[in-house]
């Protein structure tokens, strides 16, 4: 039974992959931070803070414990802050990296040793297409995906001669959280802006995110997949 790890999995789409990968038979480890996830037991649930290297280590250790090695990483936790760039200040700055980029970076290197000495493994990260366009008044959301994004397909050519694959998947507008701030209004206009013709769901994401992991994509490496609905062509 393979074993995925997923951060930032108490809520929206990391939840909505927990749930995926645990009804598809996975062994799966659900990292959270701040909100205690509501899922079955026989799912591995540890709090960690994605943006400190040393609770990563220890949740590893912890879902290795558990379920054995590391088949597949999906790096899925993520913050963002809106307002003007000129308004944005070093904090600012160093939550949203060390969240959206240094949680990848930190969860990455804690399962690549182990994923390079048995020659296989797979590493998704959760981007956004922001990081490929650009959003005006989320400049540091945009510039920490872009980081992702590039950090992915240089994982992937590193990291390809030892048999580990690593992609990300780039949603658009999807029903999460990060829109609880958004008018009735704006959501229509985000729905029309979108060929589709509607927001995407959580699952929408997760269903790409198991692809990414599963055997169906055991020749895709170094790639972000949009899941937009057709917003960002």
């Amino acid at each position: 039974m393979p074993h995925v790890i997923i951060s930032g999995g108490s809520r929206g789409i990391g939840r909505a992959a927990v749930l995926l990968f645990a009804d598809k038979g996975w062994s799966v480890t659900c990292l959270y931070n701040s909100t205690q996830p509501d899922v079955s037991d026989d799912i591995c649930k540890i709090r960690c803070d994605v943006s400190d290297p040393a609770s990563v280590s220890e949740a590893v250790r912890k879902a290795e414990e558990r379920f054995g090695p590391v088949d597949c990483l999906i790096s899925n936790a993520g913050i963002s802050v809106k307002g003007l760039a000129q308004d944005f200040d070093a904090n600012d700055y160093r939550r949203i990296m060390d969240t959206n980029f240094g949680g990848l970076f930190n969860l990455a290197n804690a399962v690549i040793p182990g994923m390079v000495s048995r020659k296989c493994g797979v590493i998704t990260a959760v981007s956004s297409m922001w990081g490929q366009t650009g959003a005006s008044c989320e400049a540091l959301y945009s510039a920490s995906k872009g980081a992702v994004d590039a950090y992915v397909k240089s994982l992937a050519k590193e990291l390809g001669p030892s048999g580990i694959r690593v992609n990300a998947v780039s949603p658009g507008v999807i029903e999460t959280d990060m829109l609880r701030d958004f008018s009735s209004d704006d959501l229509e206009a985000l729905k029309e802006d979108t060929p589709l013709g509607r927001l995407g769901s959580p699952v929408d994401v997760a269903k790409a995110l198991f692809f990414l992991s599963s055997e169906a994509s055991t020749f895709i490496t170094g790639q972000i997949i949009g899941v937009n609905g057709g917003f960002l062509i």
